[in-house]
């Protein structure tokens, strides 16, 4: 037997559009404005692993998200390792469809890509969507239901446009990027800004070499993002024009992590192995 054809359940296209303009009404006066980050890869595939070695994001789009959490953060929580604390936390967001599309341009949020909270100015990774929950309420689904996970860095490059939330993310890869420490000759001019890019050549199109600044103390420079290789010399940042004489380089110095340990672990195995053979291992064969 059929359904009765007198009550329509889920073809009823006005009461659709109804239940999705309340829907959205709701997350627009509950939720909260979330930043959303595209993930961009470079195009150099990592055939080993099947993954892409650096991956960018390059735009941030601001979306009323609701938070379905009310009690806090799901997840294991934070832990003790032997590697620190370790935070796992897990934040299950609504984004309405249409106000998605709308400001991010695409029909669907994607694995991988990040979310900005602001309230606790913490960023998640996306994990899972979920397209189906509410499950067809009226015969349409309105929103998505986002699951993501506390955002662990790894080498990524932020290249947010906007001076707040470029801001926010300069500084993310500022203090976790792997960084090298260069020794510069003391001089008082010789100080440079947060995140500028200093270089070695004529001119930074034409530079041998480049980097940005992590930290500065004294007269050591802290730096990530490199790209070329610097030698003794004059070293110029591109925002103020100053200028310092780089006297030595050390990477072995993590500044992202307090335990690190490759330095004790460098100097201990110099005093092993002969790294001036071609082969330490080859018990002088080689």
């Amino acid at each position: 037997m059929a359904t009765n054809q007198y009550f329509k359940n889920f073809n009823s296209f006005p009461q659709q559009e109804l239940l999705n303009n309340l829907t959205k009404e709701v997350i627009q006066m509950s939720g909260i404005n979330m930043l959303y980050l595209l993930k961009k890869t470079t195009g150099f595939q990592d055939t080993i692993l099947n993954e892409d070695p650096l991956v960018k994001y390059d735009s941030a789009f601001e979306v009323e998200m609701f938070i379905n959490l009310p009690e806090g953060f799901e997840g294991t929580g934070d832990t003790i390792s032997k590697f620190g604390l370790d935070i796992q936390d897990e934040l299950i967001l609504t984004v309405h469809k249409e106000r998605f599309f709308d400001e991010v341009g695409l029909k669907s949020p994607r694995e991988g890509d990040l979310v900005y909270l602001p309230l606790g100015k913490g960023l998640f990774t996306i994990t899972f969507v979920e397209h189906e929950n509410p499950f067809y309420t009226l015969g349409k689904n309105t929103v998505f239901e986002i699951t993501c996970e506390s955002f662990k860095y790894s080498n990524e490059h932020f290249n947010i446009v906007g001076i707040e939330s470029g801001a926010v993310f300069d500084q993310i890869e500022r203090e976790n990027a792997i960084s090298k420490e260069f020794t510069l000759t003391p001089d008082a001019n010789s100080v440079f800004f947060l995140s500028e890019t200093i270089f070695q050549g004529p001119d930074l199109e034409n530079a041998t070499a480049t980097a940005k600044i992590a930290d500065q103390i004294g007269n050591k420079i802290h730096i990530y993002r490199q790209e070329g290789e610097f030698v003794n010399g004059t070293i110029t940042g591109d925002i103020a024009g100053k200028t310092g004489i780089l006297e030595s380089i050390d990477d072995q110095i993590m500044i992202s992590s307090e335990f690190s340990d490759n330095k004790e672990f460098e100097v201990e195995g110099d005093n092993i192995l002969d790294f001036s053979e071609i082969d330490p291992w080859s018990e002088g064969d080689l």
